[in-house]
């Protein structure tokens, strides 16, 4: 008679019981208790789970470099240049006829920025998709205006050092008529 059949059927039955028991000691055995450090997940008072405290909001970094928006009135009577250089901005507005006005002010991100000039000017203006819509008032006239970003490799020229008026453009483009 052959001995090793028997052999390997009792190995393998003994293997089955030595993992069945094994099982049953990790499975029955008691949980480690939390560290001493753990917070405590539940209010025993009210009984309701205690969250942490949410971080507080903190503000979006200000934005660096120059951004620049072009555009004009709805009307089509001015138009509108603004730059915003690391959170100051400049606004100039222009209808090559008399009226010409600078305005400087702080940008407002997420807001209504607001800017104000010697002579009485003020932009008002929000961004929304790479579009300022606003209002500009100068010489006691006031437009609605919508302007683009552009490439703002160009810096925005210091006021009083405004370019000489050139003839408006006959579609689209600032008063500038390209030349900063």
């Amino acid at each position: 008679m052959r001995l090793s059949g028997p052999l390997l059927t009792m190995a393998a039955v003994g293997a089955v019981a030595a993992g069945a028991a094994t099982a049953n000691v990790v499975l029955t055995a008691e949980p480690e208790p939390l560290p001493a450090a753990a917070p405590a997940a539940v209010d025993q008072a009210a009984g309701s789970l205690a969250l942490p405290a949410a971080p507080a909001p903190t503000a979006a970094p200000a934005a660096t470099g120059t951004v620049a928006y072009t555009g004009r009135s709805t009307d089509g009577t001015v138009t509108v240049d603004i730059w915003v250089t690391d959170g100051a901005v400049k606004a100039y507005v222009c209808d090559n006829r008399g009226v010409e006005s600078w305005t400087t002010g702080t940008a407002t991100p997420g807001g209504t920025t607001r800017l104000t000039g010697k002579d009485g000017a003020e932009v008002a203006y929000t961004v929304a998709d790479g579009v300022a819509t606003g209002t500009a008032r100068a010489d006691g006239r006031s437009w609605e205006f919508t302007a683009a970003r552009t490439d703002a490799s160009d810096t925005a020229p210091a006021p009083g050092t405004e370019p000489a008026a050139a003839e408006a453009p006959a579609t689209g483009g600032s008063g500038y008529g390209g030349g900063y």
